[in-house]
């Protein structure tokens, strides 16, 4: 059991803090989690008909909510780093191979979509004991890493905590980051939920020692989105969700008008619709190659009008119009429904989700700068001290104005690999187009006549005003005079 409960910052003490503060924000996570998953709380209709049509308010969920944070993860998208002034091409190098070696190439998606869709990720950044030039950068769940900023500065971390389920032990296990120590926990008793955060459910993890925290600061980093909003974060559809379900509820009374009014129903009056003996019979069963006869002239026939569906599906298009507006999510994105649109108009209407791009990006971006520094400080290297995080640029174009693009970046004065950069291409791409057009021109030289440049312009030919052997320059002849 745990000594220190009591005691301010003390690890103890931070880990029952840390701890209650997880568990309150666990249900909403959960409910963000599910709404991004698509699935949502099931709409309910007439009470007489929830049993019946249980399986049409699984088909009525349609999941927008997800589309808007996957709309965003599919524009960040990382394509090396900066050093800047304090570094060099060499320094560059060594922060894409961490990068690289990491798989944050692929992973970094994880965490981009995490931030946007449940308002904050983590990612840790920790020693390598294998490779000790290479740290460990791992994405962290919301669900399972919670910190704590400082009040006046909130990019500075007092704590962060990480607890996980151990399926070998069946223990609840914690790790609690201070900026001068590492200390690991774990639950008293087997099978125990994360939840109960008392000192007498804990006790520190005989199995691992308390050890101490060479980077002098919390090696958690917190991805918030739209910390505008709120500084723990909030989730890119999670002022949306009520249109969400607003648009399951009109999906679902679509579903079940259609299954029991859009087709016409019949009637039938002056028949009998049951037997001698009064059990009741079906003495029609319809079907395109029978006849109905009956025995009275006085029976009838007739059907009622199938129920229009348009106004339910305008509704519905108009709720997902909400979720585009709110959200700053093309509408096109989410109606499907774009046709004969010039460039200009198509990027007009993509306007608002580029520049929510581009805001992430300046957001999500000084918190990898934070990790490739962390990162450096591991391996006593300066790779992070003054880097800056290369994003492609968000905006779709097409390969006529890239080309265009580069073309007048050259002549601008643009260097090659600044070009390459601003076109997509990756550090590791851009090195390789440079030695093939190293050798290029060295095949370029080979094959040319000695002495002449195969680029060049063919010189002009001239007269020479003055005489080779001179010392000084001569004056022309005057012409002669006319008679």
């Amino acid at each position: 059991m745990l000594n220190d409960a009591n005691t301010p910052n003390s690890p103890g003490w931070w880990l029952l803090r840390l701890g209650t503060t997880l568990a309150a924000d666990t249900d909403r996570l959960e409910t963000l989690q599910q709404y991004d998953s698509g699935k949502h709380p099931l709409p309910t209709g007439n009470r007489k008909m929830r049993e019946t049509y249980h399986r049409l308010q699984k088909m009525s969920r349609s999941n927008y909510t997800g589309l808007i944070a996957e709309a965003v993860r599919e524009r960040l998208s990382v394509l090396g780093f900066r050093t800047g002034s304090a570094g060099s091409q060499s320094t560059d190098e060594e922060a894409w191979r961490i990068w690289q070696a990491n798989s944050l190439d692929a992973d970094c998606g994880i965490v981009h979509h995490q931030a946007g869709a449940l308002g904050r990720a983590y990612v840790i950044v920790g020693p390598n004991p294998q490779d000790p030039t290479t740290p460990i950068i791992t994405p962290e769940s919301p669900l399972s890493v919670i910190h704590e900023s400082d009040p006046i500065r909130s990019r500075v971390l007092l704590a962060a905590m990480k607890t996980w389920l151990d399926s070998i032990s069946g223990r609840q296990l914690a790790i609690v980051y201070l900026p001068d120590r590492i200390c690991y926990f774990r639950a008293v008793k087997e099978g125990q939920s994360g939840t109960a955060w008392q000192a007498t459910a804990w006790e520190p993890d005989p199995d691992k020692s308390e050890a101490p925290n060479p980077l002098g600061e919390v090696p958690v980093i917190p991805f918030v989105n739209r910390r505008q909003r709120n500084l723990m974060g909030m989730g890119e559809f999670e002022d949306v969700t009520d249109i969400q379900d607003r648009i399951n509820v009109t999906v679902l009374d679509r579903l079940v008008t259609q299954a029991m009014q859009a087709y016409r129903q019949r009637w039938i009056k002056g028949v009998e619709v049951e037997d001698e003996n009064g059990n009741p019979q079906r003495p029609f069963d319809p079907g395109a190659d029978l006849l109905w006869i009956v025995p009275d002239a006085d029976a009838s026939f007739g059907d009622f009008q199938a129920t229009d569906l348009k106004p339910i599906l305008s509704a519905c298009s108009a709720d997902i119009r909400d979720i585009a507006a709110i959200s700053r999510t093309p509408p096109h994105y989410l109606l499907a429904d774009i046709a004969n649109v010039s460039g200009d108009a198509l990027a007009a209407a993509e306007s608002g989700l580029t520049s929510k791009v581009k805001d992430r990006a300046i957001e999500f971006g000084e918190c990898w700068e934070r990790v490739i520094r962390l990162a450096g400080q591991y391996i006593g290297s300066e790779i992070g001290t003054d880097s800056v995080i290369v994003w492609a640029d968000p905006e779709r174009h097409t390969l006529a104005e890239l080309a265009d693009a580069a073309v007048k970046w050259e002549a601008a004065g643009v260097p090659f690999r600044e070009r390459m950069a601003l076109l997509g291409f990756t550090p590791s791409e851009i090195d390789r187009m440079e030695a093939e057009r190293m050798k290029d021109a060295l095949m370029a030289s080979l094959s040319s006549p000695m002495g002449v440049d195969p680029g060049a312009a063919p010189a002009a030919t001239t007269l020479p005003l003055t005489d080779p052997g001179a010392s000084a320059p001569q004056t022309p002849p005057a012409p002669p005079a006319v008679k």
